[in-house]
């Protein structure tokens, strides 16, 4: 109950109470989407199966183990000397994207503190709390040999400032909050921190409805987004940019 006086709270405070009810109400009985996507096969798009996978541990909130696999693959491909990360959660994606990258590979992790919790900007899913309400984020590459290659920041997406980030990154992945509001703005942040507009953007999660919902929207109706490709087997969708 605390979470929604401490929400109610902040949404006044910040005008943002007839935005948060007019989601809700949006999102509320929806109808289901139907993924539209074309599939992509990962050992066409990234046939070098020689990566480096630590183990096969899963927690509810991680990739699953096929889809792991299909990262640290896209990421050894590419070899992007930059990488976004938007959901940090235990840190198990930033590990390996960190064990299958250059040595000089800089990762930026980034994901929202409990604390913030009830203060964001955008509405979150109810479901999604129990992945915020943890003692710390990036537990999983901490007191690793990819730590230093790691740098987190504790942030609301949707708030964060991304200055000294925009046109630097070659790989960005998708993978925070998974509500309709937050996809929207977590892409737009992308594309702006795509180095020179090019590289390659992957999200996470193309299952649950909302993300269906607007990531269909941006292929359908944004010719940037023309490209989107549902790698097939996963929830994963990647949009390469040359």
């Amino acid at each position: 109950m605390s979470y929604w006086f401490e929400r109610l709270a902040f949404l006044i405070k910040k005008n943002l109470l007839f935005k948060e009810l007019s989601s809700h109400l949006k999102h509320k009985d929806k109808k289901q989407y139907t993924k539209v996507l074309p599939l992509a096969d990962i050992n066409e798009v990234a046939p070098d199966k020689n990566i480096v996978i630590k183990n096969n541990e899963f927690e509810d909130g991680n990739v699953s183990h096929f889809e792991l696999e299909c990262i640290c693959r896209l990421v050894k491909k590419y070899q992007p000397e930059s990488i976004f990360e938007i959901g940090t959660f235990n840190g198990r994606t930033s590990y390996h994207m960190a064990a299958n990258t250059p040595l000089n590979t800089n990762i930026i992790t980034l994901d929202l503190p409990k604390t913030e919790m009830a203060n964001t900007a955008l509405r979150i899913k109810s479901g999604e709390k129990k992945f915020i309400n943890k003692d710390r984020s990036g537990e999983y590459f901490m007191d690793t040999e990819m730590n230093k290659k790691i740098t987190q920041i504790y942030a609301d997406s949707a708030q964060a400032d991304y200055t000294p980030y925009n046109n630097k990154m070659d790989f960005i992945f998708i993978d925070g909050s998974h509500s309709y509001e937050y996809v929207i703005s977590d892409t737009q942040v992308a594309r702006k921190l795509l180095r020179n507009g090019k590289g390659l953007i992957l999200w996470h999660d193309y299952g649950w409805n909302e993300v269906i919902q607007a990531l269909n929207e941006f292929y359908e109706n944004d010719p940037f987004y023309k490209n989107l490709k549902n790698i097939n087997g996963t929830s994963l969708v990647y949009l390469e940019v040359n």
